[in-house]
């Protein structure tokens, strides 16, 4: 008599299917290539956000090059002024914040290496990148956003106080676009 646990087990490629009866995308390689295009809106959004990232720096480096005054660079929550810095301090801020703000429009391009928090198949697989594209769009000008409102408060155009709005709008369009990523499973 043979024991069970003798005998070669046989793999099988059954995968789990979801509760609609289609097999999961399981890899990255089985994620097929995005077969959508953005909406007018979204396309000029992320175009005026990626110029106005190149160009705020630009432009604050062209204005400022050889001043020697103080920056604000940290605010406390009633707006007062808690630290100020050397241009070189802004200027690492600026291109650092640029820089993350091209990155993520770049990243805009390539939704199959995207973290999505649902299962993706091959049914909702390009809703749920056009989904999280267009949400990355917004953040994006939101990061823009956070740029011109930083540059214009150095040039005294802008209050600091309006900080407020694009990081409160950013995190309101990330908690809409991630409940609507659950929805359109």
């Amino acid at each position: 008599m043979t024991d069970s646990r003798d005998a070669p087990r046989e793999r099988t490629r059954n995968r789990a299917q979801d509760l609609d009866g289609d097999q999961p995308i399981t890899t990255f390689r089985e994620r097929p290539q995005p077969n959508f295009a953005l909406d007018p809106f979204h396309r000029v959004l992320l175009l005026v956000s990626m110029i106005s990232a190149v160009a705020l720096p630009v432009y604050f480096f062209l204005r400022y090059s050889g001043a020697q005054g103080d920056f604000a660079l940290h605010y406390d929550f009633t707006g007062d002024v808690t630290r100020e810095g050397s241009f070189q301090e802004a200027a690492i801020i600026l291109v650092l914040l640029s820089l993350l703000t091209i990155g993520c429009g770049v990243l805009t391009r390539y939704p199959r290496v995207f973290n999505f928090p649902v299962t993706l198949t091959r049914d909702n697989v390009q809703r749920q990148y056009k989904n999280a594209v267009q949400m990355l769009v917004w953040v994006v000008a939101g990061m823009a956003a956070v740029l011109a409102i930083m540059v214009g408060g150095w040039l005294g155009i802008l209050s600091a106080d309006l900080m407020w709005l694009p990081l409160a709008a950013m995190g309101i369009v990330l908690m809409v676009f991630i409940r609507r990523m659950v929805k359109l499973r």
